[in-house]
C-alpha cells in the first residue's frame, strides 16, 4: 500500500507491516545538505512510529529515499513535514530488517511444587437409558368381536352428460387463396365443456403443400395443428382435438388454409374416393 503525505499528522499502518520505504517527491525551498553518500538532508521533516501505548524516538528525513524498520505491533505513522516537503509512503510486509535473529531458547526452569489437592467434583449426570429389552411373546388372539352396524349410505354420484354431437363436410371446399382460412364443418355447441376432435382430409393440385387447421369460434382459436403432404397429388389430414369450456352457446368449426392455391379440403380420400365421411368435427360434453 502506499500513501502520499504533507503537513503534519498521522496515518494509520497496516497489521505486519515490517518496514516503509519513505520516498521525497518534493524537497522544500530551503534544506541542509550533509557529506553522507548518499547525501545526508537536513530540514525536511520528522517521522515516529507509534503503537497505541507510546510512540519510538523520532527520526530524520534524511534521504530522498530512505528506508524505516517497523518493530512489532507499530499501528501509526506520525509527521511532521518542513518547507512544504511531501513524501510518498509505501508499506511492506514482512519482518523488520534491521531485527537481529530470534535468540536461543532459554533453559527450562526447576519444576514447581505440586499444588494443594483440588476439592471432590459434583455428581455426574445420570448416565442414558439402556436398550429396550426384547419384544415378549404374543398374547393369545381374542375372540372375534360383534359385526358392527352398516354405515350410512354415501351421497349419489353425479349424472354423466353423454352428451354428443357430429357434422362431416358436405361437399369439396376449393383452397384457393393462401392468405385466407376456408370453413369446414361446424357444431353449434351448449354451454360446458367439451371434448371436441376434427379433421380436415385435404389434396394438393401438385408438390409438396403444407396445410394449417384450426377450431375456434371465429374469434377464438381453440387448438391448431399443420400437417405437410408429399409431392404430386397425395392427401394429408389435418387433426386438431381440445377441451373447450364454453360459458354459452357458441358455434365451433374446423377451418383450413394452404399454401398451394389448387389445394382442396375433401369430403372423402384422395387415393380412394370411396372413403367418405373424410373432414368431420365430433363433440362429446363432458360436464
Amino acid at each position: 500500500m502506499t500513501y502520499s503525505l504533507s503537513g503534519t499528522g498521522s496515518h494509520a499502518v497496516t497489521a505486519g507491516t515490517g518496514w516503509l520505504i519513505v520516498d521525497v517527491t518534493t524537497l522544500p525551498d530551503e534544506y541542509g545538505v550533509g557529506h553522507a553518500n548518499p547525501s545526508n538532508l537536513y530540514g525536511l521533516g520528522f517521522l515516529r512510529l507509534g503503537d497505541g501505548s507510546g510512540v519510538w524516538p523520532a527520526q530524520n528525513i534524511d534521504a530522498e529515499h530512505m528506508v524505516v524498520g517497523c518493530p512489532d505491533g507499530i499501528t501509526t505513522l506520525y509527521y511532521e513535514l518542513l518547507g512544504g516537503t511531501e513524501i510518498d509512503v509505501t508499506e511492506h510486509a514482512g519482518s523488520n530488517p534491521f531485527s537481529g535473529p530470534p535468540g536461543s531458547t532459554g533453559a527450562t526452569g526447576a519444576t514447581g511444587a505440586a499444588g494443594a489437592a483440588g476439592a471432590t467434583g459434583a455428581t455426574g449426570p445420570t448416565g442414558p437409558t439402556g436398550p429396550t429389552g426384547p419384544t415378549g411373546a404374543t398374547g393369545a388372539t381374542g375372540a372375534t368381536g360383534a359385526t358392527g352396524a352398516t354405515g350410512a349410505a354415501g351421497a349419489t354420484g353425479g349424472t354423466a352428460t353423454n352428451t354428443n354431437s357430429q357434422a362431416f363436410l358436405t361437399s369439396n371446399v376449393n383452397l384457393n387463396n393462401n392468405s385466407n382460412y376456408f370453413d369446414g364443418p361446424s357444431l353449434s355447441l351448449a354451454a360446458g365443456t367439451w371434448l371436441i376432435t376434427a379433421a380436415a382430409c385435404c389434396s394438393a393440385a401438385s408438390g409438396a403443400t403444407s396445410f394449417v387447421g384450426k377450431v375456434w369460434n371465429g374469434t377464438t382459436i381453440y387448438a391448431s395443428a399443420e400437417v405437410g403432404s408429399r409431392a404430386g397429388t397425395r392427401g394429408a389430414t389435418v387433426i386438431v382435438t381440445t377441451i373447450v369450456v364454453l360459458s354459452t352457446t357458441t358455434t365451433v368449426k374446423i377451418s383450413v388454409r394452404a399454401d398451394d392455391t389448387g389445394a382442396v379440403m375433401r369430403t372423402n380420400a384422395a387415393y380412394d374416393t370411396g372413403a367418405t365421411q373424410a373432414t368431420y368435427i365430433n363433440a362429446v360434453q363432458l360436464a
